[in-house]
């Protein structure tokens, strides 16, 4: 009788220890096929995110550091002054960097670099008009003291309906081919047991400046804006079980 127990005692360790393989064996005996379904789309950018920042040299750093808050000042009231909707200012970036000669022996700091970076955020508008907002706010930057525009970064304010959209689109698709999946192996379609959806992370590339530091130059023009557009990818899989 005693050795009888063991294979139960140890089945019911297996169940106790391991309680997902209980659960998931009504799952393995179905028959089911798995299809996928994806759709991309293309969206008009509508905001943008401009870099700006202001840069000083100088042996001194109490001047240069002076010199830098200064303009950085300019910069924010002129283009403050543009007096825009939806545009947002903030600092992105502050440093000190110390500009060494190397020739010395130990090397000496022969100056310091201060840098300030201004982020301006513009939202909600229409192609032509969010190309000139952006051409007139670097325009403005650069004839009051900025001497550095890093990068441009155009993208779509609510992606939401062009989100759902493309998740109709890949739905649609992945269930259009488990039919015909179910049609070629001569099988009918139950019902659907398992549906999930993959966002394909598509972040928007910021247009980067070839120069590091563009120079404000009297009566310079600002360069003329193409603003582009977005992309959008979604993926879904769906499980049908079959009969």
């Amino acid at each position: 009788m005693k050795r009888a127990l063991i294979p139960v005692l140890m089945a019911s360790l297996v169940a106790i220890a391991h309680p997902t393989l209980a659960q998931s064996a009504p799952a393995l005996d179905r028959h089911l096929i798995f299809t996928e379904g994806a759709a991309e789309l293309t969206g008009q950018n509508d905001s943008a995110k401009i870099s700006i920042a202001v840069v000083t040299e100088g042996r001194n750093l109490e001047q240069v550091s002076s010199e830098n808050t200064s303009k950085t000042k300019g910069v924010l009231e002129a283009i403050k002054s543009l007096k825009m909707k939806n545009f947002k200012l903030k600092t992105s970036g502050y440093r000190v960097t110390p500009q060494k000669d190397y020739k010395a022996r130990p090397p000496k700091i022969k100056g310091y670099e201060v840098y300030n970076a201004i982020e301006v955020t513009v939202e909600g508008f229409e192609p032509e008009q969010l190309s000139k907002h952006v051409s007139k706010i670097i325009g403005k930057a650069l004839e009051s003291g900025a001497n550095n525009i890093h990068h441009i970064q155009f993208y779509i304010d609510n992606k939401e309906p062009l989100e759902k959209q493309a998740l109709t689109q890949a739905t649609r698709q992945a269930m259009d081919r488990a039919k015909t999946l179910a049609q070629a192996a001569g099988v009918k379609l139950k019902r659907i047991v398992s549906l999930s959806t993959h966002p394909i992370q598509m972040p928007p590339q910021p247009r980067m400046f070839r120069s590091a530091d563009v120079k404000a130059e009297a009566g310079a023009a600002a360069p003329p804006i193409e603003i582009g557009e977005s992309r959008i990818r979604i993926q879904v899989s769906v499980a049908y079980e079959i009969e």
